[in-house]
């Protein structure tokens, strides 16, 4: 049994779980990403559910240029009756500076299931 013991202890470092990076400035007009927003709408989402959301922006040629992701879950409002609701949100995106190919012709695909159905 002796060979799971684990004999590193525990500090102050191997506790701290997030990090604030400050990021170096930009020049407002010289910065050349594009950004692009998303509006996402799921329908007929049961209420008390986690609900996992992803959504990606891709091109013409089906090129990936960016995804975003999020987990949230629809209320019940005290007055509603009804046992479904709606996920919206806007979810903005970065395109990458390099992308020279018109931004009318991204597409975006929404994918949305439940997490944890049986809790």
């Amino acid at each position: 049994m002796r060979k799971y013991f684990n004999s590193t202890r525990c500090t102050k470092d191997s506790c701290e779980l997030c990090r604030t990076i400050n990021a170096d400035p930009i020049d407002m007009e010289r910065h050349g990403a594009k950004l692009v927003t998303a509006k996402v709408k799921i329908n007929n989402v049961c209420l008390g559910k986690k609900v996992a959301v992803a959504c990606v922006v891709y091109d013409e040629n089906n090129k990936i240029l960016a995804f975003k992701g999020f987990i949230t879950t629809v209320s019940r409002d005290a007055s509603s009756t009804k046992s479904c609701g709606t996920i919206e949100r806007d979810i903005v995106f970065v395109i990458p500076e390099n992308y020279s190919c018109d931004l009318d012709k991204l597409n975006v695909r929404t994918k949305a299931n439940y997490i944890y159905p049986c809790e």
